[in-house]
């Protein structure tokens, strides 16, 4: 019979109780560890230690040591103590904290609770690199995962959303290589994706290397769906439903070029979407290797082209005239008629050279623009909008009224005054701040923070129609 006790006194009784008679004879264990000592022995001693092996040799000391915060005493401290005790070096140079796991609610999964998520029905469900995605987006230094299956549900579409990229690239031929000679780039939508892709690697890479691994899933998902996915794959059907051989012909190389490296950067994070379409797309045949084994140390230059960033401008002001229809009520799918003439002559320049996508993607499709008309026409459903001192000139249909539309923005203003009263009234009561949970209060937070920036945009366009 084996009795775990405090001390000898403790076994004593508990064996005596057991055997119901006193003094009976006990033994105490010889060959038993501290469960977090035989642990601090883990580093050196799995790889053969007190000999002088070859994997003594080549792993001692490893480079980084991953863990959560509730075992940095219990394990990490000993392992490190146990590591300069026996060898004389340190068992690892860098320790990565990692975030606990929580329900979506913030609280500690439990059983009894009946929150707890099976990780292995997510996979099955969503499958593990939407699981994965979704784990290192949301960790963060010092903040725990509030889990959810929607925020699972959301990165894959995100996948789903590459495939589909994939398909796209794969029905237009293009041009699949992980090189591209820059000096051959003259289209300048072209240029600006491929800087757009430099930034975003040298952002990515930064953030591994500190082992902000949330901030470098943020970023390739935002330059994947945001800005390759919305905005360059629509300018490249432009030019591949045109008839300008030429533009088609390098619109197909850059963007097969920045799909391939897509793939390549997104490995770490979404490793089995990725090498299925690293073998599908027959890159396997091409590079010889399967995308786990492939690296490259293809450096690509930025191109110098102060013209590149219009493209960027062209998308905001395509970006502001939905927003502003949005802040008038008018529907998204309504169309409008627009005046450029106020545009300075870099960037009427920059339009015309790239007319094709400029009329019949950007605002013809982007902006739901029917037609163009001049500075010098009068009519009360005119409404200048501004990005960065540059005027342009919204028309919309005679059937909406824009005086109406601005007096239900007026009316929308007042509530929103409104609701920013009671908040701050909430978050500067001290009984509040003190009883209440803290997600509600970052809650109350961010709504205030929201509420403020949609004031400010609604008194913006108040501002420009008086």
């Amino acid at each position: 019979k084996i009795f775990s006790a405090k001390d000898q006194n403790d076994a004593q009784n508990q064996a005596d109780k057991f055997y119901k008679k006193k003094n009976s004879p006990i033994n105490q264990a010889s060959n038993v560890l501290d469960t977090w000592f035989s642990s601090a022995l883990w580093p050196f001693a799995s790889l053969g230690w007190p000999k002088k092996t070859y994997n003594l040799k080549r792993f001692y000391k490893t480079s980084v040591l991953v863990t959560g915060f509730d075992i940095l005493f219990f394990w990490v401290a000993r392992m490190m103590m146990m590591g300069l005790f026996v060898t004389k070096k340190v068992p690892f140079d860098k320790v990565y904290i990692h975030a606990l796991v929580r329900d979506e609610h913030g609280q500690k999964m439990s059983k009894s609770k009946g929150n707890v998520i099976d990780p292995l029905d997510l996979i099955n469900k969503y499958g593990a690199d939407a699981l994965r995605f979704t784990l290192m987006s949301m960790a963060s230094p010092g903040r725990d995962v509030k889990l959810s299956e929607e925020r699972v549900k959301g990165y894959r579409n995100f996948l789903t959303k590459i495939w589909n990229v994939s398909k796209f690239c794969d029905f237009n031929k293009c041009n699949l290589d992980i090189k591209i000679n820059n000096k051959e780039v003259k289209l300048e939508i072209n240029q600006w994706i491929i800087n757009e892709y430099i930034h975003t690697k040298n952002n990515v890479d930064n953030h591994i290397q500190n082992f902000r691994f949330d901030e470098a899933s943020k970023a390739i998902y935002n330059f994947v769906w945001n800005v390759f996915c919305d905005w360059y794959l629509e300018f490249s059907k432009s030019i591949f439903y045109s008839d300008n051989q030429n533009q088609i012909k390098e619109t197909k190389k850059v963007f097969g070029f920045i799909f391939s490296n897509i793939l390549l950067i997104l490995h770490p994070f979404i490793p089995f979407v990725t090498e299925e379409l690293w073998n599908k797309l027959k890159f396997l045949e091409l590079l010889k290797s399967p995308l786990i084994n492939f690296h490259s140390n293809n450096k690509i230059k930025l191109i110098k082209n102060d013209n590149i960033e219009l493209v960027n401008w062209l998308i905001k002001i395509v970006s502001l005239i939905r927003s502003t229809k949005v802040i008038l009520q008018v529907s998204p799918g309504n169309f409008v008629d627009v005046c450029i003439d106020h545009l300075p002559k870099d960037k009427k320049s920059f339009l015309d050279r790239n007319s094709l996508i400029f009329n019949s993607l950007i605002f013809k499709k982007a902006s739901r623009v029917e037609n163009y008309f001049k500075k010098d026409e009068k009519n009360e459903n005119i409404l200048p909008i501004y990005l960065d001192g540059d005027a342009v000139l919204i028309k919309f249909a005679t059937e909406i009224s824009l005086k109406d539309q601005i007096i239900k923005v007026k009316a929308k203003i007042d509530l929103i005054k409104n609701t920013i009263s009671a908040t701050k009234n909430k978050l500067s009561n001290k009984s509040f701040i003190s009883k209440a949970p803290k997600d509600i209060v970052d809650k109350e937070k961010d709504i205030l923070k929201k509420l403020v920036n949609d004031l400010n945009q609604l008194e913006s366009i108040i501002s420009i129609k008086n």
